[in-house]
């Protein structure tokens, strides 16, 4: 698990976290455990970063990371998916404005991240042939942030 159940504290209090993982588990004994729903909505958090991150960044890496190595950017925005995904068993007007605004605000970050708009900490994305330029789809393997991609070589308009 990437979200550590101590992580959840910057966004909501430690009881209504308790509360809210109550209610969803239930009283039945089939319902799944407190730590289960935790590590479902880590899983969900974690594969929606991986998915939008994944296309120019070496995501793998960080999800792996546990404790203090793991990268703060990240885990404010698995938080905001993560804690989301647990209200989503409770009514919608029970569901804050601001878990709502912050997961928004969440996906529209990982999609400007997918289209390389907006540039993370990470390493990038391995290319798939070793950094060859052999069929002119080539992602520049070396620094950080914001890479061209492209096939066709910069028109220039001379004679």
């Amino acid at each position: 698990m990437y979200l550590q159940k101590s992580d959840y504290q910057i966004r909501i209090r430690r009881n209504l976290l308790d509360v809210l993982l109550e209610n969803i588990a239930g009283v039945d004994p089939g319902n799944p455990t407190p730590g289960d729903i935790l590590e479902a909505a880590d899983k969900i958090a974690s594969d929606t970063i991986a998915t939008k991150a994944g296309v120019l960044y070496d995501i793998d890496g960080e999800l792996a990371k546990t404790g203090d190595n793991r990268n703060g950017y990240i885990i404010s925005q698995a938080l905001s998916i993560a804690i989301y995904e647990l209200y989503q068993r409770t009514d919608d007007y029970d569901i804050p404005d601001k878990v709502i605004k912050n997961y928004n605000d969440t996906i529209n970050i990982l999609d400007e991240v997918s289209r390389g708009k907006e540039p993370l900490n990470l390493p990038p994305k391995p290319s798939g042939d070793n950094g060859e330029n052999n069929d002119g789809e080539h992602v520049s393997s070396s620094g950080f942030g914001l890479r061209r991609l492209g096939s066709a070589k910069k028109r220039s308009h001379r004679i």
